[in-house]
């Protein structure tokens, strides 16, 4: 695979869409699914790049499509963000798609193609969805969309059906590492620790590898999943609406907090089945290692599908506290 490809760990994703580069035939529009920060942004980026690169290797990562597409610069290449409504909610609007349709019909300005990439795209109101239906159905010339989402259910078939669907998965943490040494320039415990860490999300990892803050708030989580876990009703209930007030502000970071969770109960599981080298939260090891010996695999179990039950729950529009209290239930007090 070329390097100018600066998408990590997904090469399934990025073989296709160079074939598909190679023969002429890119979909007018793709719909890129998985985690938060699993690398959707990037791919759509490096595919933005690709569709506007002026030389025979696409993309090149050096003419000046390239470069100013890589700076956020290009007026060809389009995010469309979030917006707030009159009620608080946060949505991708009708204004904003009829916009993208205006500028959609125009030629490009000073690329090849125009490229509109919608982020959190489940979060197209109803109106806005209907209307980039339209545009869908009866794509302009030299126009290629990328709708990027965690929750591709949310979606309309509708929508779904007229794009070519890539999903993307969580990437092997070895991987995030080695692309933290190689292109970040860290010593590889560092790489190492961050890529366990990201939980198969290149995007946080580059993030961390630069923000030293992100992973003293992951630190902070651990140690406050330990409290929890000693302390009584009271204190879970507490951690349980504080949570659950984050789900209405900050959706993804809510999500964020609940993956560790299960991923603490998943490493509490490896500890006890002797597979320690699997573990993400290595800083913890003698805390894991003190919940394994005194809980049964059966306790481990329910833990688990506490959270994963929890996670369901919520994205199903349950109420988040009443999810997440019950969840604090499901989990044994470690004395």
């Amino acid at each position: 695979m070329a390097e100018t490809w600066h998408t990590i760990g997904h090469d399934k994703a990025v073989n296709l869409l160079r074939r598909s580069l190679d023969d002429g035939r890119v979909s007018h529009a793709s719909l890129l699914a998985g985690p938060h920060q699993v690398g959707k942004m990037r791919l759509a980026t490096d595919l933005a790049r690709a569709v506007n690169c002026t030389t025979g290797e696409r993309p090149c990562g050096n003419c000046s499509q390239c470069v100013r597409i890589e700076r956020k610069l290009h007026s060809d290449v389009k995010v469309v963000g979030l917006e707030r409504s009159g009620v608080g909610r946060t949505l991708i609007g009708i204004d904003q798609v009829r916009e993208i349709q205006k500028v959609a019909n125009l030629k490009p300005f000073e690329g090849s193609t125009r490229v509109f990439i919608f982020e959190a795209a489940d979060l197209l109101s109803e109106e806005a969805a209907n209307s980039l239906l339209k545009t869908l159905e009866e794509p302009p010339d030299s126009v290629l969309m990328a709708l990027l989402t965690s929750r591709p259910g949310e979606l309309p078939t509708t929508l779904t059906s007229r794009c070519q669907r890539i999903n993307l998965r969580p990437v092997p943490f070895r991987i995030i590492a080695g692309a933290l040494e190689t292109l970040h320039g860290l010593d590889a415990q560092r790489a190492n620790e961050i890529g366990r860490l990201a939980a198969g999300r290149p995007g946080w990892a580059i993030e961390a590898a630069n923000d030293n803050a992100l992973v003293d708030r992951v630190t902070e989580q651990l140690n406050t999943i330990e409290e929890i876990l000693r302390g009584g009703l009271e204190s879970r209930f507490k951690h349980a609406a504080r949570l659950a007030t984050s789900f209405v502000r900050d959706r993804e970071t809510a999500r964020a907090e609940l993956g560790i969770w299960l991923g603490w109960w998943r490493d509490v599981m490896l500890v006890k089945e002797g597979s320690q080298e699997f573990v993400t939260y290595l800083s913890h090891i003698n805390s894991l290692q003190g919940i394994g010996e005194r809980m049964s695999i059966g306790g481990i179990v329910r833990a688990l599908r506490g959270v994963q039950d929890t996670c369901a729950h919520v994205e199903r529009n349950v109420n988040p506290r009443l999810a997440l209290e019950q969840m604090m239930l499901s989990f044994p007090r470690i004395l």
